[in-house]
Order: structure tokens, then sequence, then C-alpha cells
């Protein structure tokens, strides 16, 4: 029942917050003699106060629970030039939770995420995000550690572990040992591929080999490892999500932004990454959101 193919997590949040506040596309529609803008904003606003009309309000929950996705990756606080990105204090990390638990945001299992996306859950509690990170870095595991009761989810590249990684300045690889006491504590371990390698850039029999083969690493070493995993670098095309759903992959991550609603792919599940600066408030954002933060926020950060 999406517009246009379109889902309700697909929009802008601004647009979103029309939706929800019900404004009447009458009010919008004279301001389209003088932007396209305007006009798709009606019409959009117009096609969801219609559906809304027509659904029942099971059927209307369905079509617009949604969650968002926070990706992590190291955790040394170190702010390394070049890791500004990808890094962030532990300390800071704690806080994000402790602010969002306070707000009343509960973190989302996998479990539940991937039985939202089967059908077997028809809608999802308001307020919910997941935790992901990215790489297994070694300085990772403990505060993965310390909040396990929130079940992250932690994809490592199997055959990088308890090396060095090439691609963030040869920082250090958990060892298979950690991650299989973190899967003990409760986090859920899914594939990175096993070297870390963009899968766009690969040919066919390259592709099948990192994809098949970091799961079969993972079952062996982590039994109850899930069929999921995050696309290196968010790398992919539509050969790539093909060849992931073949080689027996139930759901996969993408670093593209946005929230995640009943009706996307689940091989292009959206993320929106946390950056080393990241405070509360941004974090807070990018849950409520799904979307990067404002260019304005980011110049008064300068």
């Amino acid at each position: 029942m999406a517009r246009n193919g379109v889902s309700w997590s697909e929009a802008p949040w601004r647009t979103r917050l029309l939706r929800r506040l019900r404004v009447p596309a009458a009010i919008v529609g004279p301001c389209g003699r003088f932007s396209p803008r305007w006009r798709e904003l009606a019409d959009d606003l117009g096609h969801w106060a219609e559906l809304r009309a027509r659904v029942d309000r099971d059927e209307w929950r369905r079509l617009t629970s949604s969650y968002s996705v926070l990706v992590y990756h190291r955790f040394a606080g170190e702010l390394k030039p070049g890791q500004e990105g990808i890094d962030i204090a532990p300390r800071r990390y704690y806080r994000h939770l402790r602010v969002l638990r306070l707000l009343g945001f509960k973190a989302l299992s996998l479990d539940d995420l991937l039985a939202f996306h089967r059908g077997e859950r028809n809608e999802l509690p308001r307020r919910r995000f997941a935790i992901t990170v990215d790489d297994a870095m070694a300085d990772a595991v403990e505060p993965l550690r310390r909040t396990a009761r929130l079940q992250p989810q932690l994809f490592v590249p199997t055959a990088e572990l308890g090396g060095s990684a090439h691609w963030i300045d040869g920082e250090p690889v958990a060892e298979w040992e950690e991650i299989r006491r973190l899967a003990e504590a409760g986090i859920a371990i899914g594939s990175h591929t096993r070297h870390h390698r963009k899968l766009t850039e690969l040919g066919a029999a390259e592709r099948e080999v990192e994809l098949l083969g970091s799961l079969a690493e993972l079952r062996e070493q982590v039994p109850g490892a899930a069929p999921v995993i995050a696309y290196p670098n968010g790398d992919h095309d539509d050969i790539v999500c093909r060849a992931t759903e073949e080689a027996g992959y139930e759901a996969a991550f993408t670093t593209e932004k946005g929230r995640n609603d009943a009706a996307i792919d689940v091989y292009r599940l959206r993320r929106v990454s946390v950056h080393g600066t990241d405070g509360p408030l941004a974090v807070l954002w990018k849950v409520l959101s799904g979307e990067a933060l404002p260019e304005w926020w980011l110049r008064l950060r300068r």
C-alpha cells in the first residue's frame, strides 16, 4: 500500500511528522503554485490521509511501525586523524544509552527485528531502536559486554579475527574466544564477510567465498550466530543483494540512512552512523529521524 512504491519510512522526517499530525493536504495544496515540491507534499498528505481512512487500526499501525538502527565501530576514544567518524569513547557510548533509556526508548533485539520483517509481528511499539557494531575491533569487546542486556548486534569479518584491521589503520581485531564470550553474554553475532572487502568490486566467485565462507565460519565458531550480514562500508547493489539472499542470509544492513518499516527490502536495511563527537542529543536525533545531523547543527559544532 505504499504510495508509488514508497514506504512510510522512505519520506524525510518532516513529511512523516506532518502525516502524524494529520495536516490536511488542502492547507499545503495552494503552495503548489510556487514549487513542485509543495505539490508533491500535498499529494503525499492526501494519499496517506485517504489510506488512513480506508484501513483498520491494526493495518495502519503495521504500515507506520518503524525503527532506527545505530551503527558504531571503534570504542577507543582516541579520535585519531581520519577516525573521528568511527571512534567513540566508551563513556560517551554509555551516556548515549543511558539518556535514551531515561527518555523511554528501548533497544530492539535481532530476534524481534527479524520477526517484524517476517510478518510474525504486525507492529513495533514506539521508541524502538537497534544497536549494531561493525568490524569486531578489540576495543569494542568490553563496551559490548557491559551493555549486553540491550542485545546489540556485532558483525565480524571472520578471516580477520585475531589480526589487524587493514581497513582501519591496522587497529587490533578481537579474537574468536572473545567473540564466543560475547555471544554467550547475549550479543547477536553476524557476518561482516571474511576479509572486509567491498562486495561490488568482486567477481562472482570471490563474492561467493566472502559470503558463504563467512557464514560457514560463523556457524562453526559460534553455533548460535545469526544469518545476518552488514555489508563492509555499506557497499551493495542489486547483484550483491541477490547473492546475499542466495547465500542463506536472512537480512542485510547497509549504511544508507533512514528508518526501517515492514515494506523495506530486508537486504537493504538502513542504519545511521554514530560519530566520535556525537553527544546524547545528536544520538536522540538520529534515533528519532534515522537521518544524519542537519547541516546547521554541524556548523554550530565547528
